[in-house]
């Protein structure tokens, strides 16, 4: 009967070792949403802050504000409001692919693949944006800091 008694003991014993694992360092995670090509280097960014990187890229169209909601992002990267200066700014190229389907996409991609057509397609200004619902502020800073310095 001792035996029985001791098993309910040892794993509550068990599952507070197992939520203790790591509860002197928490998680230190940027959640990042953005469109594709730019987030450039997270491994890089990982190694040098300790901060791990969550990116989640949008497409053009989707509501980016649920988006990360949902997510609850750190950071977002969307377009530049008129006036402001941008973090980035992409060359775009409009590509027809083999069947007639036409994509946006950032210029710099475009020339690694074997497109139908490439035609220019303008520019997409981005800026980087901590949001305050965000549960990261330190590293969503320094990713900020990061990706606007290269």
């Amino acid at each position: 009967m001792a035996s029985m008694s001791i098993r309910p003991f040892l794993a509550a014993l068990l599952l507070a070792l197992l939520a203790g694992c790591g509860g002197d360092s928490p998680t230190r995670e940027v959640r990042l949403l953005a469109p594709v090509g730019i987030a450039k280097n997270i491994a890089a960014f990982e190694q040098e802050t300790g901060c791990q990187v969550d990116l989640r890229v949008y497409d053009e169209g989707e509501d980016v504000d649920a988006i990360a909601r949902r997510r609850d992002a750190d950071a977002v990267a969307g377009t530049t409001p008129r006036g402001q200066a941008p973090d980035v700014v992409d060359q775009l190229a409009q590509v027809t692919l083999k069947g007639g389907v036409v994509v946006t996409i950032p210029r710099r991609l475009a020339a690694a693949f074997d497109w139908v057509d490439i035609r220019p397609a303008g520019r997409r200004r981005i800026s980087w944006t901590i949001r305050g619902e965000g549960d990261n502020d330190d590293c969503a800073r320094r990713w900020i800091a990061y990706a606007t310095s290269q």
